[in-house]
């Protein structure tokens, strides 16, 4: 159980929930509770505490990081743009560029709604745990997407560390993403929807039908302004 103190606090957290339920499966869990306390192994903090409550700043912080790294990685301008307007995972906005490039436009854009249609592409973005539908655009989107250079995960990577000693986070803007359009009103279940992740709310899976169109352009709207803040 020592060799817990030692691990990263995330880490610890999913070995203490996998020890968890084996010693609840083997019927032995009052032994490893008592082992936990013995060697004085907690949950950590941030795993109990909700991270809106540790820090009261978030969303100014994820602004004010997303800025240095757009100004680090200045020759990819468009490429992390095009991340904190479409709210993909990284791997899925890099990929989007790569496609978009390389099949043309016209295989890629639902121009009557408005769309990237990521569906089309399963093999890509279909993934086991992973998943990306659409995404919304506009034409400043388009334009990024024109001028967008297809680049590698480990090229921005390399790039960032040969140039900074902070942290490399892109996953930021999914999140800047997800916080902007939640506090603009935009559903939950909506933004789950975009940003790939299908719920297991009953609600959710067999219920929430809305109309697609009017959702699309209510999230649409958004978007200028989303793209004036990051860059404020």
């Amino acid at each position: 159980m020592s060799q817990l103190l030692h691990l990263p606090p995330n880490k610890r957290r999913h070995v203490l929930m996998a020890l968890s339920a084996l010693s609840k499966y083997l019927g032995c869990y009052d032994e490893f509770r008592r082992l936990r306390e013995t060697y004085g192994i907690k949950w950590a903090v941030s795993d109990v505490v909700p991270a809106i409550v540790l820090d009261q700043n978030a969303f100014t912080n994820m602004l004010v990081k997303a800025r240095e790294m757009l100004q680090i990685l200045l020759p990819w301008r468009e490429v992390l743009m095009f991340m904190a307007l479409s709210g993909l995972r990284v791997e899925e906005a890099l990929n989007a560029i790569k496609i978009y490039h390389g099949v043309g436009k016209d295989r890629y854009l639902n121009a009557e709604l408005g769309i990237l249609e990521h569906f089309r592409f399963p093999e890509v973005f279909i993934r086991r745990t992973k998943h990306a539908y659409i995404t919304v655009v506009n034409e400043e989107i388009l334009r990024l997407l024109e001028k967008a250079t297809p680049v590698t995960y480990e090229k921005l990577r390399s790039y960032f560390k040969r140039r900074s000693h902070s942290r490399y986070e892109l996953h930021i803007f999914r999140k800047i993403w997800a916080t902007y359009m939640r506090c603009e009103g935009i559903d939950s279940e909506a933004i789950d929807l975009l940003q790939g992740r299908i719920s297991r709310r009953v609600f959710t899976r067999y219920y929430y039908r809305p109309d697609l169109r009017p959702l699309l352009d209510q999230i649409r709207a958004k978007l200028n302004d989303l793209w004036k803040l990051i860059q404020n």
